[in-house]
């Protein structure tokens, strides 16, 4: 099975820019709150009373159609989503995340919505190159993870899509090119 798995130009240009100016519109909210990952990045997962933009869920709706998920549940964050913020200087430690849902993989749909440069996702043993609206997958429970330093005057803004799924489905999903 892969490790990950990347959608090229997964959002058009639009698209990330209704999502990048959601977090900058919000993120000196109180429900943006310190990633906890040793970095400077400010993100979403720790809070429940705001609402994220109409177009998150439409997204959302479109990968479950994309990687045709059967059987699954949304992550343990509002409504299975994360916004993420990061000036440049923040990085994100090797980690592995829960496991939300007994007998699952958590699985992370990732897609880059700004222009920063560095942060590359680190996945095992792999750094990995995106541009703005790529998504990248992969089971984020299984595979050690982090991030370089993210470089340059912009910020890097992701948003997150996570899902808890079997380890059938996920094999299914790794392995189908696509």
């Amino acid at each position: 099975m892969k490790n990950f798995k990347i959608y090229r130009n997964y959002l058009n240009e639009k698209e990330c820019d209704l999502l990048s100016n959601w977090i900058s519109d919000n993120k000196n909210n109180s429900f943006f709150k310190d990633a906890q990952m040793n970095g400077i990045r400010l993100t979403t997962r720790y809070s429940d009373n705001f609402s994220f933009p109409k177009i998150s869920y439409e997204i959302q709706n479109r990968i479950i159609n994309t990687l045709e998920l059967k059987e699954y549940s949304l992550a343990n964050f509002k409504d299975g989503m994360v916004a993420s913020y990061a000036e440049p200087g923040d990085t994100c430690f090797i980690h592995t995340d829960p496991i939300w849902v007994k007998n699952t993989i958590t699985l992370h749909c990732n897609i880059k919505i700004s222009n920063s440069e560095g942060g590359h996702p680190i996945i095992g043993e792999d750094k990995i190159h995106l541009h703005k609206g790529d998504m990248w997958i992969y089971p984020v429970s299984d595979i050690p993870h982090g991030s370089d330093i993210v470089t340059g005057k912009d910020p890097r803004m992701l948003w997150i899509f996570g899902f808890s799924v079997s380890k059938k489905e996920i094999e299914k999903i790794m392995d189908n090119d696509h």
